[in-house]
């Protein structure tokens, strides 16, 4: 990842006093485009609020791999010596030595946190998150620890830092860097003096791992090194990454960024539009719900008194035939005793007569 360039001398004539006024024609554009950055920047941090309050998300899963769940400034270093942090196709992030361990067991990574899967089986092909990059570069500056030259076989302890070759040299190699023709111009600071947000990685060829990407292809639109220069884009356009390029990459890029931000505010819009809805219909039911109670305790009441109702219209019906069965039973008990003892008196009448 290229430095950034320096910000254009709005100074009038070129002078570099301060009290040097600037033309409205060129004020007025840096304000607005300040202002533009400052919104921007209230914007990033509404959004991350809104996504940290209203959607639950876990700001500390992105400091941490999403595999081994380690903090990306204790991950363990990798076979270039440092600690690498790689981006999944989901945004997620992965220290380098469980993507790794990922890509020997299956074909296809798949994230633990949202389940996406990347069909990516070239570790060099994940993009690196150059921001943890810095963070942890930076950390280890200031917690005293040493990271590695990389300039020399040895990885001696780098003390400098090359602005033009994004790369981190030890004593040795900063002094062979100051003698060498090609490099002698370089601006060479001190590693412990360097900013976190100007302390970059040099980004290597996926192809071909031991080359810097040196070169931009307008015709593919992609970043080269040497051989695929000479390779695969001999006959196609290409530029060293420096100057306009690299301006006009970046408003590009600020371009994209901008839609994205128009999408996320339509979307945090609609969110909050569907939240509010599922509220309100979260309120409906529970009302729903209450009525339907009020409800059976009405129909339970109506029951009830349908059925003492009818209790005592059975109890009537009964005490009234009743009566009329017991009458009944009373005859034929009158009579049945008549008849017994006709049938009595008779059969002594023949026995005795």
């Amino acid at each position: 990842e290229p430095p950034p360039p320096s910000p254009p001398n709005l100074t009038v004539g070129g002078s570099s006093g301060s009290s040097a006024a600037a033309p409205p024609a060129v004020a007025a554009p840096a304000a607005a485009a300040m202002a533009a950055q400052a919104s921007a920047a209230d914007f990033t941090l509404e959004l991350r609020n809104f996504v940290s309050r209203e959607l639950g998300f876990d700001m500390d899963l992105s400091s941490a791999c999403v595999f081994c769940k380690t903090a990306f400034k204790n991950s363990r270093l990798t076979r270039s010596g440092r600690c690498e942090i790689k981006v999944l196709h989901c945004l997620h992030s992965s220290c380098g030595n469980c993507l790794e361990e990922s890509l020997r067991r299956s074909d296809v990574v798949l994230c633990p946190i949202c389940d996406a899967r990347t069909e990516q089986q070239s570790y060099h092909k994940y993009l690196c998150n150059f921001a943890v990059h810095q963070g942890i570069d930076r950390c280890t500056i200031d917690e005293q620890r040493s990271i590695a030259c990389d300039e020399c076989v040895e990885a001696c302890p780098a003390v400098m830092y090359c602005q033009q070759c994004v790369r981190s040299l030890c004593m040795e190699c900063s002094d062979h860097h100051r003698r060498s023709k090609t490099t002698n111009m370089h601006c060479l600071v001190n590693l412990m003096e360097q900013q976190e947000h100007s302390m970059h990685r040099a980004a290597f060829c996926h192809q071909h791992t031991d080359q810097k990407l040196e070169f931009f292809c307008e015709t593919c639109d992609v970043m080269c090194c040497r051989t695929c220069i000479l390779q695969d884009h001999e006959t196609h356009t290409y530029k060293l990454p420096a100057g306009s390029l690299v301006e006009k990459q970046r408003q590009v890029v600020q371009g994209q960024i901008a839609r994205l931000r128009d999408l996320a505010q339509r979307l945090q819009e609609r969110h909050r539009s569907v939240s509010h809805a599922i509220q309100a219909l979260d309120d409906d039911i529970e009302v729903a719900k209450e009525d339907i109670d009020k409800m059976r305790l009405q129909v339970q009441a109506a029951i009830e008194e349908r059925r003492q109702a009818l209790l005592r219209e059975v109890d009537g019906f009964v005490a009234q035939h009743r009566e009329i069965f017991e009458r009944k039973r009373a005859a034929l008990t009158s009579t049945m005793v008549f008849v017994w003892r006709a049938i009595d008196f008779v059969e002594k009448v023949l026995v005795r007569g």
